[in-house]
């Protein structure tokens, strides 16, 4: 049996202002420390008695992110396993831009593009959909093989992807998927359920 802990890093200043941060980065807001903080506190709830591996994208939010977590559920930040594929989907020369209908109204051949096949449209120099799926399925298939209970923090494209490959979703399903931070998702047996930790 593989349970893994689904956990999307906390509010950033650029979540804040609406910008596409890609694998730039900016750093939590207060309201993304008490996420974090909340979601150690649910894990040291619901897992106490549990053995876990620990994941994260080695991204700074993530990085933030999981320190706190683990400071509030007492857990080895030294023992966590900073994997790239687990960071998030680059829109190469835009990232950091400042919000899609920008990005849309400054570059509308782009746009008609993504939206005419968004699952394999890539930005200059980034990354489709497509291509994070093939980084992160092996991640997944290598802790399906492990067995045991896993902590993941990584961020809101690439955990909207695992979910979907966890799940055996089309496309399309795996796109209108959220991507929350006031709590975080247990999968386990091809099921997923969301645990709320902020109320």
């Amino acid at each position: 049996m593989t349970r893994i802990f689904l956990i999307r890093h906390g509010e950033t200043v650029w979540n804040r202002e609406g910008r596409l941060q890609g694998q730039l980065d900016s750093p939590l807001t207060l309201t993304g420390i008490r996420q974090a903080e909340a979601h150690g506190r649910k894990l040291a709830e619901i897992s106490a008695e549990e053995t876990m591996s620990l994941h994260a994208s080695p991204l700074g939010r993530t990085r933030q992110t999981a320190a706190i977590i683990c400071e509030i559920a007492d857990l080895p930040y030294e023992e966590i396993r900073f994997d790239a594929r687990l960071k998030e989907i680059t829109l190469g020369e835009h990232d950091g831009y400042r919000g899609w209908h920008r990005l849309d109204r400054d570059f509308p051949e782009l746009a008609a593009q993504r939206r005419a096949d968004p699952w394999n449209f890539q930005h200059p120099g980034g990354e489709s959909s497509e291509m994070v799926r093939r980084r992160v399925t092996p991640f997944l298939n290598e802790l399906q093989e492990k067995g045991g209970t896993h902590l993941i923090v990584a961020h809101g494209v690439v955990n909207k992807v695992m979910r979907g490959v966890h799940l055996g979703l089309s496309e399309e399903e795996c796109f209108a998927l959220d991507r929350p931070q006031d709590g975080f998702y247990l999968l386990e047996d091809g099921r997923e359920s969301f645990i709320r930790s902020m109320e």
